[in-house]
């Protein structure tokens, strides 16, 4: 004897499975250095959150360990 599945269950199994949540995805950020008016523009990184974006920036563009604290990033559209 052969099993078959209610009309109602068809639909559901008919479905397709959700995609696994991904992780954030990066932004493009604008790296500026503030020590002076105007401020020094070093670059842009891709990171998913601002504080990310400031650390990478840190390390990418060898901001001497006394200033990470005057780096700003604003994110691109």
């Amino acid at each position: 004897m052969a099993f078959t599945m209610p009309a109602s269950h068809a639909y559901i199994s008919g479905m397709v499975s959700r995609k696994k949540p991904s992780k954030p995805a990066d932004h493009r950020w604008q790296i500026s250095l503030i020590k002076a008016t105007p401020a020094k523009y070093l670059g842009s990184v891709y990171a998913p959150d601002e504080a990310a974006a400031i650390e990478a920036a840190a390390r990418e563009f060898k901001v001497p360990d006394q200033l990470p604290n005057r780096l700003v990033a604003r994110r691109e559209a």
